[in-house]
């Protein structure tokens, strides 16, 4: 099998679990936008977002390190040292969090409800000290049992925000099962509201404890700090880097409480139309799980920059697919998931989001030269600008009241495409790669002219004009294999033993 082919094997593994979670949260979002208030749901949102930024400070760049040494060293030591660090960091973190989740709490929308952010601290805290075992399964090639792992959690999640906020509230008023009503009345508690939703979350996360049991076990509590010193250096620059990555992807979360005279509501309408744009990133995050190990297992092959070049080329037209499947289906996938008219404002700005996301991932993996080089403190500066740009964007275009939504997406794609530009200019000079971003280029052009023509045909049928949208996005996959799929099968050569 071409090292190509093994990659696409583990990433399609990977996207499994990450595309149904994906789905299946998704299922989520037209249950949210049918019964909460835009205000409600974007308190949800906004703490979201605080746990996005918190769980890259309580890994702190350490699953990248631990691929780094244990592949450097060929020695588990790195599994013991960076899970031990990870543990007693975040209890010190969640301890924190909780202890002084009132005073916390005035920082956030959820001034009235500082249990929130203690739900969230134990939900992140659970979160960190699984992550080096999720990312021995990763190392191991062990992609079947992270998925079964990670779809369990969230198929519990689902199922008890269903319990929570659908099926109790009815219950408890009389409307079905009027047999359970005086047990569910004295364990269900109308004024908890939105909390059940992390509740459900701290619940189905503790799962991952005993399904990780062997993984958990195999960790032995030891800390040396002339071995831990090097791997703490190499991963500095990579929190950095997720820390400014994450603002970049999720700041408007955050910024949004000071450009709006009522946060919450705009948030949770633009927040909306953003999830959609998450669609774009399962390959992304797929990719993510199965190709770090994989450019590092492979980064002393002579070939690697041929083998590089052609991964970006396949991952780059795949994702242009999946981009004009999105936006050319808008107004579908809207009708599907979200409820209220109200949410659907901010969809005209979903096509540059999905542009953003893209070139996410174009530096996703430009960014290989940087680790496998041991220069991650690029990785800081490169997205550190990025981080710059999406604040001064926000600051500014966001505040333009004719351009509003649109400035945080136009934000977002500058923000990636001036990271990708930098990325690339440097590591051509330290790792040349042969990319080929000429026809990539060129698919990008048409893949936006089809996306804005097909926006230039309405039909008042709804229902026509969805066929009308699948239609159109046919012929671009047709268009698409015929032009790339044999070329799939390009033979590489296997890892030097």
């Amino acid at each position: 099998m071409s090292q190509i082919k093994k990659l696409a094997s583990q990433t399609a593994y990977y996207g499994i679990s990450s595309i149904l979670g994906r789905v299946l949260n998704f299922a989520l979002v037209p249950f949210y936008t049918r019964i909460l208030p835009e205000e409600e749901y974007g308190v949800v949102i906004h703490l979201y977002g605080i746990a996005a930024f918190l769980n890259i400070i309580y890994t702190y760049g350490l699953e990248t390190s631990f691929f780094r040494f244990t592949t450097k060293n060929k020695s588990i030591d790195a599994y013991h040292y960076t899970a031990t660090a990870i543990l007693f960091t975040s209890i010190l973190f969640s301890g924190f969090i909780y202890l002084d989740a009132a005073s916390l709490a005035n920082f956030t929308a959820a001034s009235e409800h500082p249990e929130y952010l203690q739900y969230l601290a134990a939900i992140v805290f659970i979160d960190a000290i699984v992550s080096i075992p999720f990312a021995k399964l990763r190392l191991d090639d062990r992609p079947i049992k992270f998925a079964l792992i990670r779809l369990t959690v969230i198929a519990v999640t689902i199922g008890l925000n269903l319990l929570f906020l659908l099926a109790f509230p009815a219950i408890a008023n009389g409307e079905y099962l009027s047999v359970l009503q005086p047990w569910v009345q004295k364990i269900y508690n109308p004024e908890i509201g939105v909390g059940y939703i992390f509740i459900a979350n701290l619940i189905a996360n503790s799962l991952y404890i005993p399904m990780l049991f062997k993984e958990l076990g195999q960790i032995r509590i030891r800390f040396k700090w002339s071995a831990f010193k090097p791997i703490l250096a190499y991963s500095f620059p990579i929190f950095l880097m997720g820390l400014a990555a994450m603002f970049n992807d999720q700041g408007y979360t955050i910024l949004f409480n000071f450009l709006f005279d009522d946060p919450e509501k705009e948030l949770g309408v633009y927040g909306s139309a953003f999830k959609l744009s998450v669609l774009m990133m399962l390959g992304i995050q797929a990719f993510r799980y199965a190709g770090e190990p994989f450019f590092f297992s492979h980064a002393e092959n002579k070939e690697a920059p041929t083998l590089f070049a052609k991964v970006m080329h396949y991952f780059v037209v795949f994702n242009i697919a999946i981009m004009v499947a999105i936006a050319v289906n808008i107004e579908l996938i809207a009708d599907v998931f979200l409820g209220r008219p109200g949410y659907k404002a901010a969809l005209y700005v979903l096509p540059v989001l999905l542009i953003g996301k893209l070139f996410f991932g174009v530096y996703v993996n430009l960014s290989v030269w940087f680790k496998i080089k041991d220069k991650t403190i690029y990785g800081t500066y490169f997205t550190v600008i990025g981080a710059l740009i999406t604040l001064v964007g926000h600051l500014w275009l966001v505040r333009i009241p004719s351009i509003g939504y649109f400035g945080s997406a136009i934000s977002a794609l500058v923000c990636y495409a001036v990271m990708c530009a930098l990325c690339y200019y440097k590591g051509r000079k330290i790792f040349p790669v042969p990319y080929n971003f000429k026809k990539l280029f060129l698919y990008l052009i048409i893949a936006v002219g089809v996306i804005y023509g097909s926006n230039l045909i309405s039909i008042s049928n709804a229902y026509v004009q969805y066929g009308i949208d699948l239609f159109v996005t046919a012929v671009f996959f047709v268009a698409i294999y015929l032009l790339e799929g044999r070329g799939f099968k390009y033979k590489t050569v296997e890892k030097r033993q």
